[in-house]
């Protein structure tokens, strides 16, 4: 992604054709360098639609025996190991001391005449053997072969020429030293796959997925581990002894995940005749230790990371009196093997993973930790880091590895270098937040906060094509937002509001504009297309559309139950309609290409209890219906009406405390009473006008001003009808600026059926002098990024849960730098006396206990006062934390403080954030007028 072009695909006499050149390697470089040769001589066969690229192994010293089928020839080798890059730098045609001694670099260039009979040449020399191996794919990609042609069906893009631009490009070294992925919780989707296309998770399998990591410039896995034992279990050791030696070869270093220590699964411990209460360093001791001998001595000589440390058995927490000892004594052993059999502790690269209580050891400083062992800071199992190095554990020999853009970046610039890996889950269908994070891992500053977009576009098109770009891209951005706002096990029926702010409709609405954008984008692309497309744009889409309009529609058939009116039933039978509908999607998934992706996204996902483990299929609960055939318990008629913002309907029962302040106003329940309007609020209000019964009502409503404007004024409510939906908009050029009264809004039937709708009006207006956010419905609503950014502020434009952004500080800014404010002018119409302000601060944790996220509060010219995000807990960053798991789940912190005596008229808010990993959304000012949503208010109108 985002390299400098090596190749262009017009042609001119003084380029060097690249199509049917033979690609060149030393025999005596590494297998991994062949490999990646090989391939990218198919991968011109791929993109020209016709034979390979000649591929030829070369022996040591060997000039007069290179068989060339043109003029023209692709070198690709190590500067160390391959003898024609030796040659041509002897010769003084080729320089390779800008990557000499770099890890994991290269540099391209065209060569005259590298040797008899060759012409030219185009030469990708390879700092080490990854250097080479990157350099290869790199030109594959540019010339057409999309990393995921196969794990996604992209198609190569046609070009039957292609030229060696005469440059040369110097590539490297990459921003992290090791990145790569997690294959986890695997079973049953991929465990499936790969049992009937593969067999198992043998080697066969495994080179799809080093290929893939290759391609992306990734050079690290843990491998499938999941479900373990008692039941049968993926063991990467032993499902297939090429697995580990084969992952060398092709240049991918092996490292296991946090509970399976020292290059052994979890399963091999049961599988060598162990029962539960086995994994226990206190009990089982020596056993222990010679099992970790064994993973040490079996990957003697192949690239590995090894893990350090230990959990409990099942990746659950130590069962002992002493967890500190353990740990002291497990990390002693476990170097001493490393010196028995590799002659020193240090002879091998390890990493221990500050995961759970074994960072809340770490931290209380129960163990001490070698200075060249990487510590492995873990997020909180939603994407948040929960730690990052903190003084001197900066400059750490052994460096420090994390877990998107914020919180990567973070990592980068707190010296988190060392390691990076994701997890995956089943590789599919994450092909984009992978692509984006392997991007940031080989060069962070190829994606910037405020150029996502950027990204997207450019994977498009090296995906598909420009024009399909222009087209691909918004549906992402669009996808990503929605995506972002909750994790889909955390959405349930009551997750967005129905009465308030309109949010379950628009996010509904959001959804259904966007899946129809990605079928219509289906339907027009070419055929070879059409797998790719479905993939990587039209299911997320779609999987993600209807599993929230599910919830959406099970909120609504609740809701109109309780208001016994007609439409539950169809409400009903739409959530059925829905539930089948993402079986269905599933299924076509299966079906796609003959069956190449049959038991992918396989795993229920509906129906989760009170733990993460999924059920055993999917099932939906809480839906309601009512009686069609019954009519309502009401002397008069059977229409119903109800309002934007309240459950209750009318008519219905009056509460006792409108009965006793109201007892000759029926209409007056507050039931029928919308929220407010201004010209500074929203445009539209509405009501709902519905039956409950079996007659058919025919029902007109009037309204005492002309500037009071409604959608429908007359209709009829048939039995197996649908609801009315009145929308109310104001003609604000007419309404007088004095104005300040309930408008009442008459509903009535030919069956006698008659109500009052409340609608307070407010005509006022702000002074002209007044530039700001200004009060409606009782509250004011501020992003975040409306305040003049400036330095050192930043603002990340698709962070957050809301279109905004958000706001933070960058990671040069210290305590001590004199930060200064953000200023948010605001005009409040009535004086209050319970005023408080909700800060909006996306998820994020204390990343260093030496520097806790503190912000600043001032309203005018008043005190400011400071405020820590998280309270101080006994074990720093211990979780749970207090409001950890609701704030985990809503994908922010909300911070409440009162705010005393505010007198009507203009004031500035003012806010001062004091750390980098503080990510301010927005800014809500309630005037006793914020009603309960998961978003909270919209942005408020502003002058």
């Amino acid at each position: 992604m985002f390299e400098e072009p090596l190749v262009t695909f017009e042609s001119s006499p003084e380029l060097v054709g690249l199509v049917g050149a033979t690609i060149l390697t030393d025999s005596n470089d590494f297998k991994g360098v062949h490999h990646a040769a090989r391939n990218l001589a198919e991968d011109f066969g791929r993109v020209t639609k016709g034979d390979p690229n000649p591929f030829q192994v070369v022996d040591d010293g060997q000039a007069e025996i290179l068989e060339l089928t043109g003029s023209s020839a692709i070198i690709v080798g190590s500067i160390d190991s391959c003898w024609m890059l030796k040659e041509l730098e002897n010769s003084g045609k080729l320089n390779t001391s800008s990557i000499r001694g770099k890890w994991e670099s290269f540099i391209t260039a065209v060569v005259e005449s590298p040797f008899p009979g060759c012409e030219r040449s185009l030469v990708i020399a390879g700092s080490d053997k990854r250097g080479a191996i990157f350099g290869a794919y790199t030109l594959s990609s540019q010339i057409g072969v999309s990393p995921w042609y196969w794990w996604a069906d992209v198609p190569p893009n046609f070009h039957p020429d292609i030229f060696a631009l005469p440059i040369q490009t110097t590539q490297g070294e990459p921003s992290i030293q090791y990145r790569g992925i997690f294959i986890n919780d695997e079973a049953p989707a991929l465990t499936g796959w790969v049992l009937e296309k593969f067999g198992g998770y043998n080697s066969n399998f495994y080179k799809t997925v080093y290929e893939l990591l290759l391609r992306l410039k990734a050079n690290f896995m843990w491998p499938a581990m999941w479900p373990g034992y008692p039941n049968p279990g993926a063991v990467f050791f032993l499902d297939d002894p090429e697995n580990q030696r084969l992952a060398d070869e092709y240049g991918i270093c092996i490292s296991t995940s946090h509970h399976e220590p020292m290059q052994r699964a979890t399963t091999e411990w049961f599988e060598e005749g162990r029962s539960d209460g086995t994994w226990n360093w206190t009990t089982h001791r020596e056993e222990i230790i010679d099992f970790f001998r064994k993973g040490v001595t079996r990957a003697k000589g192949l690239e590995s990371y090894f893990t350090m440390g230990i959990r409990g058995e099942y990746d659950k927490g130590m069962v002992t009196k002493d967890p500190g000892a353990v740990v002291r004594d497990v990390l002693e052993q476990q170097r001493s093997l490393f010196k028995e059999v590799h002659g020193r502790e240090d002879a091998v690269p390890q990493v221990l993973a500050l995961y759970k209580e074994v960072q809340d050891l770490y931290q209380a400083g129960e163990f001490k930790v070698p200075d060249d062992v990487t510590l492995l800071f873990a997020d909180d199992n939603f994407g948040t880091l929960r730690r990052l190095p903190s003084g001197s554990e900066k400059s750490r020999a052994g460096g420090a590895g994390g877990k998107i853009y914020h919180q990567l970046n973070e990592a980068h610039e707190r010296n988190a270098r060392k390691i990076w890996v994701f997890n995956v889950g089943d590789i599919k269908p994450i092909e984009v937040p992978l692509t984006f994070a392997m991007s940031m891992a080989w060069n962070i500053n190829s994606v910037r906060r405020d150029k996502i977009p950027q990204f997207l576009d450019k994977f498009a098109t090296d995906c598909f094509s420009e024009d399909l770009s222009k087209s691909i891209v918004p549906i992402w951005h669009e996808n990503d937002r929605l995506v972002r706002l909750r994790k889909h096990e955390h959405i349930g029926p009551e997750t967005f509001s129905l009465l308030h702010y309109n949010e379950a409709g628009d996010i509904s609405a959001r959804w259904q504009e966007l899946e129809s954008a990605s079928e219509h984008l289906y339907k027009i692309v070419s055929e070879e297309h059409k797998a790719a497309i479905w993939e990587l744009v039209v299911h997320p889409v779609k999987a993600s559309s209807i599993f929230t309009q599910l919830r959406v529609v099970q909120a609504r058939n609740q809701l109109h139950a309780r208001q016994r009116r007609n439409t539950a039933n169809k409400l009903l039978r739409q959530a059925l309609d829905l539930f089948d509908a993402d079986f269905i999607l599933s299924q076509e998934f299966h079906s796609l290409l003959d069956g190449k992706w049959n038991h992918m996204m396989c795993q229920a996902h509906m129906g989760y209890g009170d733990t993460w483990h999924a059920p055993s299929r999917d099932a939906i609960f809480g839906l309601a219906y009512v009686q069609r055939g019954q009519n309502s318990n009401i002397i008069v008629g059977q229409m119903g009406v109800a309002v934007e913002g309240h459950e209750g309907i009318r008519p219905g029962r009056i509460n006792e405390e409108s009965e006793r302040t109201h007892p000759s106003r029926r209409d007056l329940v507050p039931g029928l009473t919308l929220p407010s309007m201004s010209r500074y609020g929203p445009t539209k209000r509405w009501f709902d006008i519905f039956t409950r019964g079996t007659q058919t009502i025919h029902w007109s409503c009037s309204v005492p001003y002309t500037w009071v404007h409604l959608s429908q004024i007359d209709g009829v409510l048939n039995p197996d009808g649908d609801d009315y939906r009145i929308s109310i908009t104001i003609d604000w050029e007419q309404v007088p600026t004095e104005f300040d009264d309930e408008v009442l809004i008459s509903v009535s039937s030919k069956e006698g059926d008659f109500e009052h709708v409340h609608i307070p009006i407010h005509g006022w207006r702000v002074p002209e002098y007044f530039h700001g956010f200004v009060e409606s419905d009782g509250c004011i609503s501020i992003p975040a990024s409306s305040s003049g950014i400036k330095d050192p502020y930043q603002h990340h434009p698709e962070l957050g849960r809301g279109n905004e952004g958000a706001v933070t500080i960058g990671n040069s800014a210290s305590i001590d730098d004199n930060i200064p404010f953000l200023e948010y002018p605001i005009f409040i119409f009535s004086r209050s006396t319970k005023a408080t302000l909700t800060l909006y601060f996306n998820m994020t944790l204390e990343i260093d206990p030496a520097r806790r996220m503190s912000y600043d509060i001032g309203i005018d010219n008043q005190q400011t006062k400071s405020h820590f995000l998280l309270p101080d807990f006994p074990v720093p960053n211990k979780l749970p934390a207090e409001g950890w798991l609701d704030s985990v789940m809503d994908c922010v912190w909300r911070r409440n403080h009162d705010v005393q005596n505010l007198e009507s008229g203009s004031h500035i808010l003012r806010l001062r954030l004091n750390h980098p990993n503080l990510l301010l959304e927005k800014v809500v000012l309630d005037l006793e007028g914020v009603r309960e949503s998961y978003l909270g208010p919209p942005p408020s109108f502003a002058i």
